[in-house]
């Protein structure tokens, strides 16, 4: 199955002291939306499909974010795996630390690379306290999505998605690489935090590339 999110950078500045020599904060933000409208767990929602649904628990990783510009120049997060959890706002806004440079295109990957996954349970946004490592099939989930649905032909009106696989055609990471509206140029600077705020829109889930009706795939662990 394919993960999409639809990702919009807006940035912004503001002063801020950096937390490590040589390297410039930059300010992830993420706005989860469905229907147009901000993400709320618990309340209704109608996706392109027509179905209602609501969410109880929503859940992603994003990893190996890194920037570049122009001349070659690109600088990448150390240690770079980050949790988003609907049901946690703390986890939906973080710094990476990254080179003092010019860019114009942000990059990261959807899920947990290949050779973490094989590297057993670990810490940090990794650590399986967190309910996304599979204890049955080694590995991550990359995204999940649970909740109810009158569309469900479950008896509870169940729905639920767990993404995963690392390898081969099994594979569920998907690497993004988002420029800004008109090609603009922004500078990473010493005591100041550039903030890139992405939307992150649920609706996609459903209906991208390829439509995932909840009457017909009430539940999905791959």
């Amino acid at each position: 199955m394919t993960l999409v999110l639809l990702c919009i950078a807006i940035p912004s500045c503001k002063k801020e002291r950096s937390q490590e020599t040589g390297k410039s904060p930059l300010t992830i933000r993420l706005h989860l939306i469905a229907n147009g409208t901000g993400l709320r767990l618990g309340h209704p929602n109608t996706n392109d499909l027509g179905e209602d649904y609501t969410v109880s628990a929503f859940k992603f990783y994003l990893s190996n974010f890194s920037i570049s510009g122009a001349q070659g120049a690109s600088s990448a997060e150390s240690e770079s795996y980050h949790l988003a959890d609907a049901s946690d706002s703390s986890t939906l806004s973080f710094q990476i630390m990254l080179d003092t440079i010019s860019f114009d295109h942000i990059h990261f990957m959807i899920g947990v690379d290949s050779l973490r996954n094989v590297s057993g349970a670990q810490t940090g946004a990794l650590d399986p306290i967190h309910g996304m490592f599979w204890t049955w099939n080694s590995g991550y989930i990359m995204a999940k999505l649970e909740g109810s649905s009158p569309s469900s032909p479950d008896p509870g009106q169940r729905f639920q998605y767990h993404i995963g696989g690392y390898a081969g055609a099994e594979a569920t990471q998907r690497p993004v690489s988002l420029s800004f509206p008109g090609n603009r140029l922004y500078l990473l600077q010493a005591n100041k935090s550039l903030t890139l705020t992405m939307d992150v829109d649920l609706d996609k889930w459903f209906r991208s590339a390829h439509d995932l009706p909840i009457a017909a795939i009430p539940f999905m662990e791959t």
